[in-house]
């Protein structure tokens, strides 16, 4: 199944200091470098190192290249793959992530999309990366985000998908050309209160719901690596099949804003 190691990727705090390092120190080929990664070429002349400036990229991951990931998951049960993230579209194809039976996570990407000639960095990032891009297309007014956020007085933890967002997205937007999306303006507050510039409105007051444990373990499953970044789900492509799939296992549906605090009590 596995053909090689296609790519190791690292966390940097710095891509200029680090790019120098890897190129001028250890002497690995730079291949191709955008503003928040960098591709070098290992010694085997195949497999790649990618360095990455994102706060959110893992302290490593390691893909292993495979012919077809989506036909690794239709075939899954006769292969006995466990699949912890289903097969999603990168770049140049397909990624997606299995459990061995002892506990070991394998990230799998291939090429069936590859039509050669990329001048970016293959990361394995979604062509609609979460969050990419946010505040360059539409910056942030955060003394107005401020002022409707205590207005609407609804914690951010408990904001997403409730009326209380909609009437701070639609006053937040009114007068704005180009208009920010629901997952711009989400992402603008999680800015804000990084910065501790939001006001503080308390506890959250929408309890998660109370499910089975077996229902937590399906969302679990189906959240995989995400768990850890369930801040940047909402109002994400990624959060709505979420919401789908789960709900396809449950006898009775739960609205986005209950499955969301479910997430946020399983990633706690």
């Amino acid at each position: 199944m596995f053909r090689r190691i296609d790519r190791v990727i690292l966390n940097v705090a710095a891509l200029a200091g680090a790019v120098a390092y890897y190129r001028d120190v250890l002497g690995l080929k730079l291949l191709r470098q955008d503003r928040r990664a960098a591709s070098f070429l290992m010694a085997d002349g195949a497999t790649e190192l990618v360095l990455r400036a994102d706060p959110d990229q893992p302290a490593e991951e390691i893909y292993y290249l495979v012919d077809d990931v989506r036909d690794l998951y239709a075939r899954r049960q006769q292969l006995k793959l466990t699949f912890v993230q289903t097969p999603c579209q990168v770049a140049r194809g397909y990624k997606a992530a299995v459990k061995d039976p002892f506990g070991n996570v394998l990230l799998l990407l291939d090429r069936s999309m590859d039509g050669g000639g990329q001048r970016w960095v293959e990361d394995a990032a979604a062509p609609t990366a979460l969050f990419a891009g946010v505040e360059e297309r539409v910056p942030a007014k955060r003394e107005l985000l401020g002022r409707l956020y205590e207005q609407v007085g609804r914690t951010a933890d408990d904001l997403p998908y409730t009326p209380q967002f909609e009437k701070l997205y639609g006053l937040y937007v009114a007068r704005q050309d180009p208009k920010p999306t629901r997952q711009e303006v989400w992402r603008h507050l999680l800015n804000l209160r990084k910065a501790a510039k939001l006001p503080r409105l308390g506890e959250a007051p929408t309890p998660s719901p109370q499910v089975s444990p077996q229902a937590e373990q399906m969302l679990r499953a189906l959240l995989g690596r995400d768990i850890g970044k369930r801040d940047r789900l909402p109002y994400s492509q990624r959060f709505e099949k979420l919401v789908d799939d789960f709900n396809r296992t449950q006898p009775r549906p739960l609205g986005p804003h209950l499955v969301w605090r479910l997430v946020a009590k399983l990633a706690k």
